[in-house]
């Protein structure tokens, strides 16, 4: 008895006094091992629960009896014993002392009597391996054995070695019992084994397992619904006799699962008509089906059924749903209440209100909430670094962002969550941090297309486009399948460096894999791909195959069209994506609005705008307002475009830049000035781009002040040192302000320069005649390292023409040959043509006129300019007979060259036979510069009645008109018509400006008209033209001397506001007409003292009297000082004048050699020389000046 009490204790001591109890009672008679084996067995297989004491009970057995008498006991007895054992160690998942009584049962050669209980004990406990080796072995033809090894299976996640099993099964003929066919289902419809899921459902059917089992019924609600079947699992449900709160909760969370919110509701509305009352799980799906849809109301309604009901209190899975569907709902406020208001919260409900805050873009929010998260005692997983560093990327919080990687390192997360690691290379990524994303890559322990995914797409996102191909490449070199996102990345970065050849490689890869059959997604990225490359009709080829194309395809076809200048296409395929029944998006509208202002298609622009307002559309869109201000403003309906930024209820700086550019772009420079302050007062932060448009407005109207005062702003926010082409802008306005040096000053203090820069500056030099400069830069730019484009050349070609520079001009063609930029760029070839003609080397301009590949009219008309101005008449008309033989037709400016040649060289048929076909080309319907230049040939032909002709029948009355006729009349000696004129023009109401008084100052000179002077000038005193006009004085000191007034003429000089040479020339003029020559002499001097420099008319006056003075010594000092002191080259007019002074004289041999000396004797040479030889009897001299006279 001593033994039997020693065991007890044993048995005991371990599990209590019920135990105790049984083997008390039951053990008491007998002496183990003989029927205490029997009754064991029986308490073992009562009692399952229990067999780890009673193992330990049997092994003491064995310890203190020899296991021989054990190996005799009744061996159905000892059987029943291990197969209990084992089902305890089952129960209780005890795999360690299973495997000592598999051990036993090898020992006792009992393998094959208890293999199918192994193979479950093994299942149970989770050891898969070797319960599947042991199956492989034995095959087991026990269904309670499949059915174990199918359930572990799919507890363990490997649903597909699950229905191996079951096919199995079906080969030995073994029947699936109702636990077989709920474990299938399960592993059916996690691999959304549709097929093989209905073929158990049959088999239950035919079977007829479904009666009474709901649990069944359960399964297949589930597995039905798993595989998007909803109608079959709606089925299943109104076939179940009594369908519980779990059969409607499980297609409850299903179509939840499947974001299909609104039928999920519409669900509970059903199970509530069947009276079935929903459980705390039933709360949380249907919480979850509120947050897909955004179902606020809804949502709000159950969280108060779940506080009725008190189920809130303490369930903290409910509790973390409400947060996480008030989070997705946007209450953001409310999801906190909740979490505040929860007993107890976990790091999971913290999880769903920080997703919440990074969902809606409130990424600082959401990283104290992990500060206070901490702060409640909890340690952040791996879904909140993801989450934290998302809102990081999304506010591009780098520095936060780092922090959190060294806490992530730091806890072990990269090597245990691929998660936390793909979100920190996005985190790098998103935040430009380009080089540590790509090195975080490299060292994730594992990676995936999301981690390549991301980096490709940053890459892309920061226009670095080559390095997103180059890591689509290595992510496939390391064996990982693109997925089609990746495609989608890949293919945008294509687009955005124009690889259209990768592209299309890629292209074909998707092809291969039967992607597109599928996803509009990848669809739209290879149209916008394509469109971004300028294959137009690829992108509408892939559109017209793909099987379903949404608005985002016609999008990308339509901003495709739009970007490359093809708005009308663009517009066609709006109204044929509206015609196929597909709403436009904000963005197609936009698009179709940038074609629209491309076009300055007002009308269609206004069709959609008006489609747009009556969807409501515009309320809250910034994109969309801001397109359509651009578009009116592009179409010049600027009125418009104001009227709609005004109602405008959010406006931002890019919608102020819209119409700014507008008002810039049409000239209402004052306008553009009044938006930009307006939108200062609105605290609107101006751009590069605004900065870029007043910057252009204050270069065009000369408003250096104002220029100054933004310089100093975007100084101030250092936006020079960031953005070259804001500093373009500046260099340019500063050039069009005539401010050189700061424009020099400004391209040498920045850190960077590019060929931009550096030509807008050369061409400053240029248009201002600093063609020195010009040429200094270009070599500075050139020493940079950075090469001249042919806007560069274009300019450069321009200076060297302005100063006949061909030497210079020489090597930059030999340069542009060398390149072979000529036969690329039409723009090279006319500027080459225009220096060499500048240069007056025709020879060489008409050589490579003829050399170039293409020519249009402008190569023509820079010949013919060149040719003009040396006034080559013969050689114009030449040109333009060639020109049109070419093919080519005159423009205005061609024809403004001819009628001018036609003028002045009085060839009146040929300017005759121009103006006929300049009407019937219809060049003169709203082109004054042509009735202009009519106007100026017919008045320099002396047809006055053609002149005021085409005055009439054009209506061309400006001033310009006018002057040139006055001037008409001026030239032929008309003076008194050249007044009529003038008092013509006035009585038709147009005010004549200072070119006309100065024209009629002139008329009133050579008439002696002083009364009528008088009237003159004091209308120019009274209109104040006199101020800023140097030019204009010098005409009223002329006509005051003219007419001999010269007391006035010297008091209106002294008055001048601003004198110059030829204002002093004029009273020297008078004075010299007057016989006064000494006071020409001291008003010279007078000249000089005020800083004055004389010019060619002022030597000839100075000449004039010093000749009739007779001081030929000082005026032949005069002379050689206009050369060595003045830079003059002396004309004919000073030599005719140095050979009178010697001829007054009698230094006749003087005059002779003046005369050899000359170049070429001008006609009006050799009557002075005649003239002196009379005087002095020189017969020898006179016959050889007689000889030339002939």
């Amino acid at each position: 008895m001593t033994r039997r009490f020693a065991h007890e204790r044993v048995v005991t001591k371990c599990y209590g006094s019920r135990i105790q109890f049984v083997l008390h009672h039951r053990l008491s008679v007998y002496d183990p091992p003989e029927d205490g084996h029997r009754i064991i067995k029986q308490i073992l297989w009562s009692y399952g629960s229990y067999a780890a004491p009673l193992f330990d009970y049997m092994e003491l057995i064995q310890t203190e009896r020899e296991r021989t008498q054990f190996g005799g006991a009744n061996a159905a007895d000892r059987d029943a014993i291990f197969l209990a054992l084992l089902r305890g160690c089952a129960n209780i998942k005890d795999l360690r002392r299973g495997i000592r009584i598999h051990e036993n049962i090898l020992r006792q050669g009992l393998l094959e009597k208890c293999s199918d209980a192994l193979i479950c004990m093994y299942a149970r406990c989770g050891a898969l391996e070797e319960a599947t080796d042991l199956f492989e072995v034995h095959k087991s033809r026990d269904i309670f054995t499949c059915t174990a090894l199918i359930a572990a299976y799919v507890q363990a996640g490997q649903a597909q070695h699950a229905l191996d099993i079951f096919d199995y099964m079906q080969r030995e003929c073994l029947p699936p019992n109702e636990v077989t066919c709920v474990c299938l289902l399960k592993a059916c419809g996690s691999l959304q084994e549709a097929v093989k899921g209905q073929e158990i459902h049959d088999e239950v059917l035919r079977r007829g397992l479904l009666r009474n089992n709901v649990k069944l019924g359960n399964a297949l609600i589930a597995m039905h619904a798993k595989c998007g079947a909803f109608a079959k699992a709606e089925q299943v449900l109104s076939q179940l006799q009594v369908p519980n709160v779990i059969s409607w909760t499980t297609l409850i969370s299903a179509y939840a699962d499947h974001g299909k919110g609104e039928e999920a509701l519409m669900c509970y509305e059903q199970m509530r008509y069947n009276n079935v009352a929903a459980n705390t799980v039933t709360f949380t799906c249907l919480l979850k089906a509120c947050g897909s849809i955004k179902a606020l109301d809804k949502g709000e309604k159950f969280h108060d059924e779940i506080a009725k009901e008190g189920l809130f209190l303490d369930n903290v899975v409910l509790g973390t749903a409400l947060v996480d569907m008030y989070a997705k709902c946007g209450a953001l406020v409310k999801a906190c209440h909740v979490l505040e208001d929860m007993p107890v919260h976990n790091v999971i409900t913290w999880n769903a209100l920080i997703s919440g805050y990074v969902e809606h873009n409130e990424g600082e929010q959401a990283i104290r909430c992990l500060e206070q998260m901490k702060g409640d005692g909890l340690s952040p997983d791996a879904v909140t670094f993801a989450c934290i560093l998302k809102a990081c990327a999304s506010i591009c919080a780098l520095d936060i962002g780092v922090r959190i990687h060294n806490e992530v390192a730091n806890q072990g997360l990269l090597y245990d969550s691929i998660i936390v690691g793909n979100a920190l290379v996005d985190m790098y990524a998103k935040c430009g941090a380009l080089s540590k994303a790509r090195e975080t890559l490299l060292e994730l322990p594992e990676r995936n297309s999301i981690s390549w995914n991301s980096l490709i797409s940053g890459y892309t996102e920061h226009g670095e486009g080559a390095k997103a191909l180059d890591c689509f490449e290595q992510m496939q070199q390391e064996g990982i399948t693109p997925v089609a996102v990746t495609f989608a990345c890949a293919l945008k970065a294509c687009g955005s460096i124009g690889a259209v050849y990768k592209g299309e490689d890629i292209h074909n890869e998707i092809i291969r894999q039967g992607l597109l059959k599928d996803d509009v997604v990848l669809g739209a990225a290879l149209i916008d791909m394509y469109a971004k490359c300028g294959v137009i009709a690829k992108a509408r080829q892939v559109l017209e195959v793909l099987p379903v194309g949404d608005v985002v395809c016609w999008t990308s076809l339509i901003g495709g069209y739009a970007e490359f200048g093809q708005d009308e296409e663009a517009l066609v395929c709006f109204e044929l994506m509206e015609s196929e029944g597909i709403s436009p998006s904000p963005l197609t509208f936009s698009c179709a609005l940038r074609a629209c202002g491309n076009l300055g298609a007002a009308d269609t622009g206004e069709k959609i705008h008006n489609a747009i307002t009556k969807q409501g559309l515009l309320a809250n869109n910034v994109l969309l307002g801001n397109a359509l201000v651009d578009m009116y403003a592009k179409c010049g309906n600027l009125a418009k475009a104001r009227q709609v930024l005004e109602k405008l209820s959010v406006r931002s700086t890019v919608c102020w830049n819209a119409l700014i550019l507008g008002y810039t772009e049409h000239r209402e420079f004052d306008q553009a000035l009044n938006c930009f302050d307006q939108m200062l007062s609105e605290g609107l932060f101006p751009d590069e781009a605004t900065y870029m448009c007043i910057l252009r407005v204050c270069g065009s109207i000369g408003a250096a002040e104002k220029g100054e005062q933004i310089c100093e702003e975007i100084q101030k926010h250092g936006l020079l040192q960031k953005d070259i082409m804001l500093a373009t802008a500046l260099v340019d306005m500063y050039t069009k302000l005539h401010l050189l040096g700061k424009a020099q000053q400004t391209v040498e203090e920045l850190p960077f320069r590019d060929v931009f820069i550096w030509t807008t500056l050369i061409a400053g030099h240029t248009d201002h005649g600093e063609a020195k400069l010009a040429f200094e830069c270009f070599e500075k730019m050139q020493s940079e390292g950075i090469s001249p484009d042919g806007v560069t050349f274009a300019c450069i070609l321009k200076a060297c023409g302005s100063i006949r520079a061909v030497d210079q001009g020489q090597i930059i063609h030999y340069e542009l040959a060398k390149q072979g930029l000529l036969g690329t760029d039409i723009t090279l070839g006319n500027a080459l043509v225009d220096m060499y003609a500048k240069c007056s080397d025709f020879k060489k301009a008409w050589q490579v006129l003829e050399e170039l590949a293409t020519r249009d009219v402008q190569t023509w008309n820079s010949l013919i300019a060149g040719l003009a101005v040396q006034e080559k008449a013969e050689d114009v008309f030449i040109c333009l007979e060639q020109m049109q033989d070419d093919g080519i037709l005159p423009n205005a400016e061609t024809y403004l060259y001819v009628l001018r040649m036609c003028g002045n060289t009085g060839a009146l048929t040929k300017g005759a036979k121009y103006h006929a076909e300049i009407i019937e080309r219809k060049l003169m319907d709203n082109n004054v510069l042509i009735s202009m230049g009519l106007v100026d040939m017919y008045a320099k032909c002396g047809m006055f009645s053609h002149a005021k002709e085409v005055l009439q029948n054009y209506s061309v009355y400006d001033v310009p008109s006018w002057n040139l006729l006055i001037a008409g009349y001026i030239e032929h000696g008309e003076c008194m018509q050249a007044l009529t004129c003038f008092e013509q023009m006035e009585s038709e109401g147009i005010c004549p400006n200072a070119a006309t008084f100065a024209l009629i100052l002139k008329v009133c000179g050579n008439l002696g008209a002083v009364c009528k002077g008088e009237i003159i000038f004091r209308k120019i005193a009274e209109q104040g033209l006199l101020q800023n006009d140097a030019v204009l004085g010098s005409a009223v000191v002329d006509m005051f001397a003219k007419c001999g007034a010269l007391n006035k003429a010297h008091q209106v000089l002294q008055e001048l506001p601003v004198q110059d040479t030829n204002s002093w020339n004029g009273i020297m003029g008078g004075m010299i007409q007057r016989g006064d020559c000494i006071q020409v002499l001291t008003c010279f001097e007078q000249m000089q003292s005020e800083g004055l420099s004389p010019n060619a008319m002022t030597f000839t006056y100075i000449l004039n009297a010093c000749s009739r003075l007779g001081l030929i010594e000082k005026a032949q000092m005069y002379f050689f000082s206009m050369k060595s002191k003045y830079g003059l080259t002396p004309e004919l007019e000073h030599y005719s004048c140095m050979i009178d002074a010697f001829g007054r004289v009698g230094h006749l041999d003087r005059a002779v050699k003046m005369t050899k000396e000359m170049t070429s004797a001008g006609k009006e040479v050799w009557p002075i020389l005649l003239g002196a030889c009379r005087k002095w009897g020189d017969v020898e001299v006179g016959e050889w000046a007689f000889e030339h006279v002939l």
